[in-house]
């Protein structure tokens, strides 16, 4: 690919692993002294590696299931817009927390 798109690329993967990294601490608040090191890196790996993506997939995603870029098929009718992340981190973090 051009340079530009390379860039961009590394570009768009840092924000995402900010917020992929953000989205682990706040689980971290909620588990702090209730388990061992080992578990909670490995708890952070499971999020930030597998479950974060999907769930950013679902909403950012031009066909992801929840967003209000889809033709068909819209959740609520309308889908929904996540400005600046803040739905999809929490969500992800919260329901972890759980």
């Amino acid at each position: 690919g051009t340079r530009f798109a390379r860039t961009y690329g590394q570009i768009f993967w840092s924000y995402q692993y900010a917020f992929a990294g953000v989205a682990t601490t706040i689980v971290s608040g909620a588990l702090c002294g209730r388990c061992t090191f080992f578990s909670y890196a490995f708890y952070s790996f499971i999020i930030s590696g597998f479950i974060y993506p999907i769930i950013v997939h679902m909403a950012w995603s031009d066909d992801g299931r929840f967003s209000a870029y889809r033709d068909t098929r819209l959740v609520a009718g309308c889908g929904v817009v996540d400005f600046a992340g803040s739905g999809v981190v929490h969500l992800t973090g919260g329901f972890s927390a759980l």
